[in-house]
């Protein structure tokens, strides 16, 4: 019997993966158990904690040998705080492993079969329960032929659907090589080509688990003498990046004895098959120890952190995630940078059940796409935004605002947001607060102002018109540091460059009308809440930024705010066009810094990623073969505004003053591409009816499937917290994809497929869900 493990309430300092310079392993042994136990997942279900067990039947036996009985070996689910076994999903199987995914419980085993040799496996059975008491009806979801057998197998959850891990015997290659293969549904699976680890060594005992944009897999090596577990990861199943050979994962302790099951003079030289979850601010990792012969001899081990922080100590860098925004990909280097302790925050917090969008914000998201408009000095210097050349270069002899409208119309853009003044400084109106503006250039003799005719532009073609004006002027000579967010600090006077920005900003919010956008870039911002004064080190706080929201809401009560101190809208933390997923509308007080706001900001800020068309945000002369396709742009806008996010294209006037004729032409097709793609539903309803928690949709006839859009009615918030979408095949439901939150509008992709009904269940919501369209095409 397993000892009862009662977790304290207590805290460990923060363990690092070095000291002194010197790699550490960061993981902590706690104990052994007790227990004869080998292949052993821990799992949380409702907030509690849970492991599942393979107990094999020979243990149990006087004299008993591997494989004894083993028809009655079973796959049971023990509740660690009381330790008693509270179901037996599974007998006559083995080598069982669990996902837990939106309120389902999913147990994996190997089937032994009638009437076959011990641990000839040749099927794996799944069997699911959303309260660990009733189980669904075992089903076969993997099959081997002739003579080959399955040993350990691994599932794990990724951004698109399931991956499979299997430990097997195929003749191609050593014994106990690992084979990957992908689903949608968790029982139709797809070998991946070239997916393989192991073909080269001995590897055994795996763990799979998907984290920060890795698939990282844990495997058991012979060293010579003893096994340990050892760590590597792949971004694709393909190409794989072992750990140091040093580092390993866990290795054995010769000092034990009084082994399970096994002479008690004999010394470990075991550690293997590992598995772990995340539980209370805390991994928890069970493993085995032993010898490799009999049975096992259970141990467990944390680590202070989450799952993603622990793998990343064993590689010599942690890379960028689909939670985290994708790698920069311009041509200039980006100045707005994370806090050195970011974490991204997966899952929703408790006072997010009442946030809810002011009208502005609702009428801002209810528009998605937006087009932006890179163009200034910057446009006749190669993009080159950080130097300040004479004004006199400013001569867009040909210029057409018309023309941009148009071209942000022609791919779905709603509103339009232009540069007024970019970090160099130079103002595109004839403002009075500087000579370095349109005034002192040879454009219409020093009389013409770009902002007013954008905005004609705009309103007579019916999009909203947005400003963008950048706190950093080099020209001033004021502006901030490229450091992480907390440690920026002002260069020049701040005190004396406050008054004209205030009154640039003025100008811009009483002379052109209504305008729907203020946008600030949060580089180079010398009044940002986190700023430093570079003498006594002291931030800014909200000071700037509450003057400067309380002018745009006296001046122009419907605007948005994009960044600052105070913003309607944030940034979604990429110029790739995208956003994370699951996204969350509420910042709250444990998700503010991976928000990219300031920790004066709680409630509802929408997120809005941007994407540059070229490697540059302005034009530059040759760099037509640098823009994006239609392709990447479509799948930019899969992943923002499909994810819930608002999207903003930019655009890159050239030198006359006109966007090219290639740029052009490629945004149309870019809007063609999404019009060809959402034009025709096969089937869509406003405010469908939830009956007992979930929808059920019946096409006229069968059709192909391939996207899920859903909206939620924001009005009430955002509240879906956990959904499954399952396909009627065969008069029998099956799941077909799965996802998280909601929002604005969820995308919902998946390879095409045929049928005539589906279903959207909703696992886990803070209120009633209230969706007001449901589409699919």
């Amino acid at each position: 019997m397993m000892k009862k493990l009662i977790f304290l309430c207590f805290t460990l300092s923060s363990l690092i993966c070095f000291s002194n310079q010197k790699w550490v392993n960061p993981i902590v042994k706690q104990g052994r158990l007790g227990s004869p136990l080998v292949e052993t997942s821990p799992f949380v279900f409702k907030d509690r904690l849970y492991i599942l067990e393979n107990n094999q039947r020979f243990w149990e036996l006087p004299r008993g040998k591997p494989g004894d009985n083993f028809n009655e070996d079973e796959i049971r689910i023990r509740d660690i705080e009381s330790s008693k076994v509270i179901s037996i999903p599974l007998k006559n199987h083995g080598f069982g492993t669990v996902l837990v995914s939106n309120g389902t419980v999913y147990v994996f085993a190997g089937n032994y079969g009638i009437d076959k040799p011990w641990r000839q496996i040749q099927e794996l059975t799944m069997v699911s329960s959303r309260d660990l008491k009733k189980w669904t009806k075992p089903i076969t979801v993997y099959r081997t032929f002739g003579e080959e057998f399955i040993y350990n197998t691994a599932v794990c959850k990724d951004d698109t659907g399931f991956v499979l891990l299997v430990e097997t015997n195929d003749n191609r290659w050593p014994a106990f090589t690992f084979k990957y293969y992908k689903s949608q549904n968790l029982t139709d699976w797809v070998e991946i080509e070239d997916g393989v680890y192991g073909k080269d060594k001995y590897v055994g005992g795996p763990a799979l688990y998907f984290e920060g944009g890795f698939y990282y897999t844990l495997y058991l090596q012979n060293i010579g003498v003893g096994f340990e577990t050892r760590i590597t990861r792949s971004k694709d199943l393909k190409e794989w990046e072992d750990a140091p050979i040093e580092r390993p994962f866990l290795t054995f302790d010769s000092t034990h004895k009084n082994i399970p099951l096994i002479n008690p003079a004999i010394s470990e030289s075991n550690a293997s098959d590992p598995e772990l979850t995340y539980f209370k601010g805390q991994t928890i990792i069970y493993f085995t120890g032993s010898d490799q012969s009999t049975a096992g001899d259970l141990q467990w081990a944390t680590y202070d952190g989450t799952p993603q922080e622990l793998f990343e100590c064993f590689f010599d860098r942690a890379d960028n995630s689909d939670l985290v925004a994708p790698k920069h990909k311009g041509d200039w280097i980006p100045v707005l940078v994370a806090p050195n302790d970011s974490k991204m925050a997966l899952m929703p917090q408790d006072n997010q059940d009442n946030c809810k969008p002011t009208k502005n914000q609702m009428n801002y998201q209810e528009r998605q796409l937006g087009a932006f408009i890179h163009f200034g000095l910057a446009t006749y210097t190669e993009s080159d935004f950080m130097t300040v050349p004479e004004a006199s270069i400013f001569n867009p002899r040909n210029i057409d605002a018309e023309q941009w409208v148009k071209t942000a119309i022609s791919f779905g853009a709603k509103h339009i947001v232009l540069t007024a003044k970019h970090h160099n400084g130079f103002c595109l109106w004839p403002t009075k607060t500087t000579d370095y503006s349109v005034k002192n250039s040879p454009w219409k003799n020093g009389n013409g102002d770009v902002i007013a005719e954008f905005v004609a532009a705009c309103r007579k073609h019916g999009v909203k018109p947005g400003i963008y004006l950048s706190g950093g002027d080099k020209h001033f000579g004021c502006m901030s540091t490229g450091d992480p967010l907390g440690e920026r600090k002002v260069i020049g006077d701040v005190h004396a460059y406050f008054p004209v920005f205030l009154e640039q900003l003025r100008e811009l919010l009483t002379a052109y009308g209504e305008i729907d956008i203020i946008w600030f870039d949060g580089a180079y911002d010398p009044f940002g809440w986190d700023v430093r004064d570079p003498i006594s080190m002291r931030p800014n706080g909200t000071f700037y930024g509450d003057a400067i929201k309380a002018m745009i809401n006296q001046l122009q009560p419907d605007a948005v705010v994009f960044g600052g101190t105070r913003p309607d809208i944030r940034w979604s933390g990429s110029e790739q066009g995208w956003a994370p997923y699951p996204l969350w509308n509420c910042v709250t007080n444990d998700n503010w810094k991976t928000s990219w706001v300031g920790p004066e900001n709680l409630g509802w800020i929408a997120a809005e990623a941007n994407i540059h068309t070229r490697d540059t945000w302005f034009w530059k002369s040759d760099s037509d073969a640098t823009l994006k396709n239609e392709t990447e742009l479509f799948n930019a806008y899969l992943e923002s505004i499909g994810r819930g996010s608002n999207l903003l294209v930019n655009m890159t006037p050239d030198t006359s003053g006109l966007i090219p004729l290639t740029e052009v032409n490629r945004l149309k097709s870019f809007g063609d591409l999404v019009k060809s793609k959402f034009k025709n539903p096969l089937y869509s309803v406003d405010y469908p009816e939830v009956m007992d928690g979930s929808i059920e949709i019946k096409l006229k006839d069968y059709a192909k499937i391939q996207y899920l859009e859903l909206e939620e009615d924001l009005t009430y918030g955002q509240n879906v917290k956990g959904y499954q979408v399952e396909i009627l095949r065969s008069n029998k439901w099956d799941l077909l994809t799965e996802g998280i939150t909601i929002g604005r509008k969820r995308i919902q992709t998946f390879d095409q497929t045929n049928s005539d009904q589906l279903r959207i269940i909703f696992t886990d919501t803070s209120q009633p869900p209230r969706i007001r369209k449901i589409s699919l095409y």
